[in-house]
């Protein structure tokens, strides 16, 4: 049965096929025991915060289809194979939705699984279908550059199925030891992790534990003596209408005989925990080369350095992303569903400037206001002044019309 068949509703693997012990994906979380990349995703908001930030941002551009032109001047492509692919690339899922789940996963493993097959129920022809680098179970070697075929277990599927490398789609980031993998970066940050959840626990234990106890009542020792009567209905009185549910509950208490009323708590200050958050978030982003001010440290933040830090979001942060996924589907992807056409992301729409910036850029290449007298004065709810397709520059003194019309007056004061 074929691979479409298989991954749309459980199929048997094909026969005569073995896997090897080719690495498939390689997270190493030594000294995080009974931790996944997984549960460190969903428990250590730092992590969260981090990965869904480089997703949520890749994904919300829009990836384009071009055709390849040797003049440099490509020409969108609205309609082809490519194209239905790019905008519906399976039954459940859209182009926002495959492309986060890309980005989100290659920042957790540093390694990402696409299944591309055939598929004549689809407008494109073909299918796109992510695999989960955990439900890789094995792979074929073919030497020490590629990998042949990849067994593919999944969840609540009792078979699994080889699925030969030219049906799959890798996209992997650079690993020392093998080229055809990457490198988890959480492997990086099992110290900030191993840190921060017991940081956690530890909090969590002394909220449990000490964090209630306040506040005590302190009795001087020179006080009238206490009998144990007197102690337990003075202890009974004071829970009564200060504590639970009365109607003096959370109020000031009236004391007697010299007593005070001492606190207790935790320091967030003396535990340095908020530091600790800090350096913890800090040191997260700087492994996936994210600027800490973009995640929400805004201790040196202002207004001027977080517009350029936007600015160099797409190219800095995010470009080397950007452009390993259009490098893996160009190459590996687009000749295979349609010819002579390339994908790019649409950073051009989160790269433009404000209103004021486009305008004042498209005065200085056209050389000449491209608004007539009677549009700016429309917008300001003025009456139009007629007969006017001459708008005057103030530096050329040349009509929108008529560039190269003459002058009205000789700034020289000759004829």
């Amino acid at each position: 049965m074929g691979l479409a068949s298989f991954f749309g509703f459980g199929a048997k693997a094909p026969a005569g096929q073995t896997a090897g012990s080719a690495p498939v994906v390689e997270v190493n979380l030594d000294g995080l025991t009974g931790q996944t990349a997984e549960k460190l995703w969903r428990d250590q908001p730092n992590l969260r915060t981090v990965v869904n930030f480089l997703a949520r941002n890749v994904a919300q551009l829009g990836l384009h289809v071009f055709e390849k032109s040797d003049d440099g001047n490509h020409t969108r492509v609205r309609a082809g194979g490519l194209t239905s692919l790019v905008s519906t690339p399976n039954p459940q899922q859209t182009t926002y939705e495959l492309v986060h789940d890309l980005v989100a996963t290659l920042a957790l493993y540093d390694t990402a699984y696409w299944v591309v097959t055939q598929d004549t129920k689809s407008d494109a022809g073909w299918t796109i279908r992510p695999i989960r680098p955990t439900w890789i179970t094995g792979s074929k070697s073919d030497g020490a550059f590629g990998i042949s075929a990849y067994e593919v277990s999944l969840p609540d599927v009792t078979d699994t199925v080889i699925v030969p490398a030219s049906d799959m789609l890798v996209f992997h980031g650079w690993n020392p030891e093998d080229t055809r993998i990457g490198s988890s970066p959480i492997s990086a940050l099992k110290a900030t992790l191993r840190e921060q959840i017991a940081a956690t626990e530890y909090r969590r234990q002394k909220w449990e534990r000490g964090g209630r106890v306040d506040a005590y009542v302190h009795r001087p020792k020179d006080a009238p003596e206490w009998s144990s009567e007197a102690k337990s209905k003075w202890m009974k009185q004071y829970r009564d209408a200060y504590s639970g549910s009365g109607n003096q509950a959370g109020s000031t208490p009236l004391l007697e005989d010299g007593m005070e009323l001492k606190r207790l708590g935790f320091s967030s200050k003396e535990d340095e925990y908020v530091d600790a958050a800090k350096l913890a978030l800090t040191t997260v982003a700087s492994v996936y080369h994210v600027n800490p001010v973009m995640v929400g440290l805004l201790d040196n933040a202002n207004y001027s350095n977080v517009k350029e830090f936007s600015r160099m979001l797409y190219s800095d942060t995010l470009g080397p992303t950007l452009r390993m996924i259009e490098d893996r589907i160009n190459t590996f992807l687009a000749p295979r569903v349609q010819g002579g056409v390339f994908v790019e992301f649409n950073v051009k729409a989160k790269m433009r400037g404000s209103f004021e910036e486009e305008a004042s850029a498209f005065q200085t290449a056209v050389g000449r206001p491209w608004m007539t007298a009677d549009e700016a004065r429309a917008k300001q709810n003025m009456p139009a002044l007629g007969g006017d397709a001459a708008l005057l520059t103030s530096n050329l003194n040349q009509t929108a019309d008529n560039p190269n019309a003459p002058t009205t007056e000789d700034p020289a004061g000759e004829e």
